[in-house]
């Protein structure tokens, strides 16, 4: 036998619930938390300009605040450099926003001369509020922002123990689909922007994901004593006995030897009916258990 105790934090995009097992004798042996994150939306496929279309180069740095779209979950963003590559030269590009707590993040974006591959993000990012462009070598190299296809979670992950699956519908009420195993980025336990997976199947703008993660840890504690954990009820049913004594009559004779004489008397003994009735008595023990 086993018992347990329960922790949930709801909201419309994150569930959390805790749950600690264990026996009579050893108070916490397992703790299993499951958690999971919805985007409550369909959700887009990855794009090179989704948040800000293309930047022209420019010999000075250039912070740009206008002309940015957040992503529309939290997601790891991406920086496609374009335009005329040997105008592209050595920097970085640094994005600013917010991660799905609210604290203001960066990531950072390193450009590598003449080279126009794509730069994906190692955050997630649930806001932008700033572009900072390093100076180029020319006015003819271009720099857009966008985002991939990994998705930002509403948990921290740990690196062991941890079983990711990933449910997709099409509709909000659609027929779900268990999706293969995704791929995961990174597993932080501090930094919840750095906690997000690739789903297998590619967000098309027509699908609605559920990210489902289990995680369990296994310990052995201090030795409890039986009592601790033991819930009992004892209730003691309500009985009722009924003793009946019959009337019995008894004759005897006494004989005199000389007269030829005999006189009878009659003795008559009444037992009383007595009827007794227990009352109902209840007893109980409960001990909360931790």
């Amino acid at each position: 036998m086993s018992y347990g105790g329960t922790m949930a934090i709801d909201d419309s995009q994150r569930n959390f619930t805790r749950i600690t097992l264990g026996s009579f004798l050893d108070k916490s042996v397992c703790r299993v938390s499951f958690g999971h994150t919805q985007t409550n939306k369909m959700v887009a496929a990855a794009s090179d300009t989704a948040v800000h279309a293309a930047i022209t180069g420019s010999s000075a740095a250039q912070t740009i605040t206008t002309g940015i779209t957040n992503p529309d979950v939290p997601r790891v963003l991406k920086v496609q450099p374009g335009g005329t590559s040997a105008d592209v030269g050595n920097g970085t590009v640094q994005v600013t926003g917010t991660n799905v707590e609210g604290k203001t993040i960066t990531d950072n974006f390193k450009l590598t001369d003449a080279n126009t591959d794509e730069i994906d993000g190692t955050k997630a990012f649930k806001t932008v509020t700033s572009i900072l462009i390093p100076k180029t070598e020319g006015t003819a190299a271009t720099f857009s922002v966008g985002y991939t296809n990994k998705l930002g979670l509403y948990h921290r992950l740990f690196p062991d123990h941890t079983t990711i699956k990933v449910v997709y519908r099409s509709a909000a009420y659609g027929t779900p689909t268990l999706d293969t195993a995704p791929t995961v980025g990174d597993w932080d336990e501090q930094y919840i922007e750095k906690n997000f997976i690739t789903p297998a199947t590619a967000p098309d703008a027509a699908k609605i994901f559920d990210i489902f993660y289990t995680y369990d840890y296994w310990s052995v504690g201090e030795v409890s004593s039986y009592d601790e954990y033991l819930t009992s009820t004892s209730t003691s049913s309500t009985s009722s006995s009924t003793t009946t004594s019959y009337t019995t009559t008894s004759t005897s004779s006494t004989s005199s030897s000389s007269t030829s004489s005999s006189t009878s008397s009659t003795s008559s003994s009444t037992s009383s009916t007595s009827s007794s009735t227990s009352s109902t008595s209840s007893s109980t023990t409960t001990t909360t258990v931790p």
